[in-house]
């Protein structure tokens, strides 16, 4: 009795046919990309995209995984890295900020201490030229009664 091909064998025939036409029409669409992915680059071949399914003729061809579109894990993965290098970023200028802040207070209260000190110096100096001039000096009234001696 003669062997029937299984219908197994006739799905996995068709389903290569129709992947080299697949591949076919990729090819002959012309879409040849000025770069190529990982298999087309290490196979020497030309990439021509599907832009519609995002592959390349050559990986169409055999079932390859193509590496020509960056994947949506791809993407997420830069976009988190960007984002940490940004706070990272953040939180280093805002740590420089607050040291520049607590040097510029350092120095302010530091002139703020010399000028009280000089104005301190200044009232001891002008204090000790001036004998006997820390009592406020009473000039007489004239309104008083006088005594005429004349």
């Amino acid at each position: 009795m003669p062997k029937v091909p299984s219908s197994r064998r006739v799905r996995v025939q068709k389903s290569n046919e129709e992947r080299y036409s697949c591949a076919d029409r990729v090819q002959q669409q012309g879409n040849e990309m000025p770069f190529r992915c990982k298999r087309c680059e290490e196979k020497d071949l030309c990439c021509f995209v599907d832009t519609a399914t995002r592959r390349c003729a050559g990986c169409i061809s055999v079932k390859a995984e193509c590496s020509l579109f960056v994947s949506e894990e791809e993407w997420e993965r830069v976009q988190q890295e960007r984002e940490q290098k940004e706070l990272e970023a953040a939180a280093r200028l805002r740590r420089e900020l607050l040291e520049v802040k607590s040097r510029e207070r350092s120095y302010a209260r530091r002139d703020l201490a010399l000028l009280e000190f000089q104005d301190r110096a200044k009232e001891k100096a002008e204090g000790s030229s001036a004998p006997g001039t820390d009592l406020p000096a009473v000039e007489p009234s004239l309104s008083g009664p006088s005594a005429d001696l004349g």
